[in-house]
């Protein structure tokens, strides 16, 4: 705004100190003018001066001799007086046609002089008086002809003159009248600008505050204005947003403090009742009468008033825990016999409710001389509480703390026990299921962590009703669980139980009022002797359940030792990969034409990469790619193809030239497409190569716009703005979608090869192609299509508009130099 504000400012400055500086020139310029006016006067004056003294020196001089004429001194006085009035004309600075009429005159009055001073000379000589008084007569007459005639020219150029003056001056005063008028305009115009720029975002801001006011925290302003008002509105978006988040947070934290308050009211609570449990009941016993004194605390400990309780040591005993009553009794006489130091003991004790409490009983006999107990003294002391959160802590040690299921430590130590018990009984049967949920990070990472925490409480609590009672299913980490099954008659059992969870596990959840779709993936190992430890088993079923998603996913696999040397030769050939990725060792593209399906021209080629492994030969795409993005190697690689395609594309363009460039696009994986950075070396790398606008692509599939959607469509907005063309390939086999098409900014859909495939030669199958071919035609988008071979697949597409192709009817895909010499090979391909 402040710059705009300049720019006004210099603008009305600069147009009325043009008009100003106009006008000055122009009444500089008359000035001058007035000048040469004002001499121009003068001259007529002096004309006239002139002239008078001309008729005044001639009527003296035929006047003279008369006898009524004047003396000679007054011929003399006049002639001085004329020739003072004609230096005073000629002393002034004139243009140069009236100097030279001046100079004449002037010339003339010399002249006429001389003649005057000749005939006063020879006053005295009558013969010579006529003579000179007729020359001086002639030449006085001359001049007053020549002084006439010069001032009537003098007469014209004053005229003109004037008229030229006052045009100026009318001239000026447009000039100064324009420049106020239109200064006037424009600082109307700059002004009604200014008001309008600053009013309507200050009026939007306004409005977004009411908004914000009436509770839609995170309403935002939508602007383009690039001035300080923009970068203002910028600031509210944002002070909007994190308005909303900080209003989410502490919403949150509310809930989060109202939670602790209400845990530390509970273990305020419980601390106070085990503060008072601590105050000890207290016993006394006197062993000759075998009568015993419980206190008042030690009855109410347990429930009962001061008389419900006899006094005998069995009343004690038989609310003691079968289980524990007889090592009690035990330690008991062991102490009374002197076998310890002092009576300890620890075990549960009916309470008057019936339930069981954990108490301390601790004690020390009175002995006499002989050293026998004649009476024995005690406490007893509840720790439940501290028996409760011992338990606590042993089930938290070997559970999941969100699904409450048992964890990795003790599935394992369940599982070792069931080994242990097959090596003793053969023809026990047990298997191992591991399980991961398809997707899940998708779900997790879109949809926020509680919403993932609800999944997996469901998902537990699905497996949970799913198995029998007898069976174990844990929470590995993550979305990972496994399954414990034990006492199984046959394998069909355990075919059983994963088609049961499969099926369980792939129904709808509603989570949060939302429906969410979620499959497993399954792995299934089953007893072997090769087991010795819990560790082989699972990672057996883990590989089956790897080889369960290799796949498709949402089905389950039992392990077979193949599946070892598939994941062992997989571990080699990712170490291979990563060597020759590094040192880009046995890479290499090849590139496929793009052709003109109706005239056969060359379009473009798509790059496409290969793997020339040393042992195992030519590896193609599809059987390293998924490893690379699995792995992370997919940015590495991704990063080398984009900087040799842009080379050879720029070596191309040099050497075939075409009009349209020769174009060329590459397939980018999801990760390396939403990578931070990813834009920026799209564009140093087009840059450093000088690659036209236009003619560069970058494949992508559906998958990547739909997982992460907010991301893909700011990553394609800047590849368009640098004319990166975007492609989404294999179009029809995802998540095809009218309405993520409208939002995404693409230029192109790739028609899959499996829909080319289906083309007989009775044209059969093509409704999909149709429908895709009418969907692009809507969106105003090209299609090309994918794996063409044969005559009536071209033909088929040629016929639907397809305006582009490829395919081994024109070309597999070629090396370099192999290319360069399949365009040479045919004209047509660059006509």
């Amino acid at each position: 705004m402040k710059r705009k504000i300049i720019i006004s400012l210099l603008l009305l400055f600069l147009l009325s100190a043009s008009g100003g500086v106009l006008a000055t020139y122009y009444i500089a310029d008359t000035t001058t003018t007035l000048s040469r006016l004002i001499t121009l006067h003068q001259i007529e004056d002096l004309r006239q001066n002139l002239i008078m003294s001309i008729q005044t020196v001639q009527s003296d001089l035929y006047t003279i001799h008369t006898r009524m004429g004047h003396k000679l001194d007054t011929i003399v006085d006049n002639v001085n007086k004329l020739d003072a009035d004609a230096m005073t004309c000629s002393g002034c600075h004139h243009v140069p046609e009236v100097a030279a009429d001046i100079k004449q005159v002037q010339d003339l009055v010399d002249e006429y002089q001389n003649s005057l001073s000749y005939y006063i000379t020879v006053s005295a000589n009558k013969r010579l008086i006529d003579r000179y008084q007729f020359d001086a007569a002639n030449i006085g007459n001359q001049l007053l002809e020549e002084t006439g005639a010069m001032s009537a020219r003098a007469s014209k150029r004053l005229e003109r003159t004037t008229k030229e003056v006052m045009v100026r001056i009318r001239q000026a005063q447009f000039i100064l009248g324009f420049t106020i008028i239109a200064t006037l305009l424009l600082g109307a115009v700059v002004a009604f600008h200014l008001i309008r720029s600053v009013s309507r975002p200050i009026q939007a801001l306004v409005n977004a505050t009411r908004v914000i006011a009436m509770g839609d925290l995170g309403h935002t302003v939508q602007t383009d204005d690039r001035t300080e008002f923009g970068e203002l509105v910028n600031h509210f978006n944002h002070m909007s947003g994190a308005l909303k988040e900080n209003y989410e947070e502490l919403t949150e934290e509310i809930k989060e403090r109202r939670q602790a308050e209400k845990a530390l009211r509970e273990s305020e609570e419980r601390y106070a009742l085990a503060a008072q449990g601590a105050n000890d009941g207290l016993w006394d016993w006197d062993i000759s009468k075998n009568d015993i004194h419980y206190s008042s605390r030690w009855k109410t400990m347990l429930g009962y008033g001061e008389t419900e309780l006899g006094n005998q040591l069995d009343d004690w005993f038989d609310l003691i825990h079968d289980d524990d009553r007889e090592t009690v009794k035990t330690k008991l006489l062991a102490h009374i016999d002197g076998h310890s130091a002092q009576f300890e003991a620890e075990y549960r004790i009916r309470h008057k409710s019936g339930a069981y409490r954990w108490v301390l009983a601790r004690g020390v006999a009175v002995r006499d001389e002989s050293a026998k107990a004649y009476r024995m003294a005690g406490s007893q002391t509840d720790i439940t509480p501290r028996k409760d959160a011992e338990a606590q802590l042993i089930h938290d040690a070997f559970h999941d703390s969100l699904t409450q299921l048992p964890n990795r430590a003790l599935f394992m130590d369940r599982l070792e026990h069931v080994i242990d018990t097959t090596r003793r009984h053969t023809g026990h049967l047990y298997a191992v299921l591991f399980i991961d949920l398809d997707r899940f990070k998708v779900v997790n990472d879109s949809m926020g962590h509680p919403v993932g925490d609800a999944l997996l409480i469901e998902v537990s609590r699905r497996l949970k009703e799913t198995l029998r009672p007898g069976d174990t299913v844990a929470r590995l980490g993550g979305d990972e669980f496994s399954v414990l099954l034990e006492d199984l008659l046959s394998p069909e059992d355990i075919r059983e139980v994963a088609e049961r969870i499969l099926h369980m596990l792939s129904d709808p959840y509603i989570i949060q009022k939302q429906e969410l779709i979620i499959t497993p993936s399954i792995g299934i190992a089953v007893k072997s002797p090769n087991y010795d430890k819990p560790e082989q088993i699972l990672r057996d079923a883990d590989i089956a359940m790897y080889q369960a998603k290799t796949k498709g996913r949402a089905r389950y696999e039992f392990f077979d030792a193949d599946m070892l040397a598939t994941i062992l030769d997989r571990l080699q050939l990712e170490g291979d990969l990563r060597i020759a990725v590094e040192h880009h060792a046995g890479m290499m593209l090849h590139y496929q034409p793009i052709m003109a399906p109706r005239n056969s021209r060359l379009i473009g080629f798509e790059a496409l990469v290969r793997w020339n492994h040393p042992k195992r030969g030519m590896i193609y795409p599809l059987e390293f790619i998924p490893l690379a993005e699995e792995t992370g190697i997919i940015m590495p690689l991704s990063d080398w193809i984009l900087e040799e395609a842009v080379k050879q594309l720029e070596a191309w363009q040099r050497l075939f030239p075409a009009d349209p460039p020769l174009t060329m696009s590459m397939n980018i994986s999801s990760r390396q497409f939403l990578q931070p950075g990813f834009v920026d070396k799209v564009r140093k790398v087009l840059k450093r190569h000088s690659i036209p606008d236009g003619s560069f692509a970058i494949e992508i599939t559906e998958s990547v716009l739909m997982e992460q959607s907010e991301a893909a469509v700011q990553t394609i907005e800047q590849l368009r703005d640098m004319h990166v063309q975007i492609h989404i390939d294999d179009f029809g086999t995802g998540y095809s979608s009218l309405s993520y098409l409208h939002n995404f900014p693409v230029n192109a859909l790739k028609i899959d090869r499996s829909f080319i495939e289906k083309i007989s030669g009775n044209n059969d199958n093509l409704e999909i192609i149709r429908a895709i071919m009418a969907l692009a035609q809507s969106l105003n988008l090209e299609v090309i299509a994918e794996g063409v071979e044969k005559d009536h697949q071209l033909s088929v597409i040629t016929d639907m508009d397809c305006k582009y192709c490829q395919g081994f009817f024109f070309s597999k895909p070629l090396s370099p130099e192999a290319l360069e010499q399949w365009i040479r090979s045919d004209t047509k391909y660059l006509s």
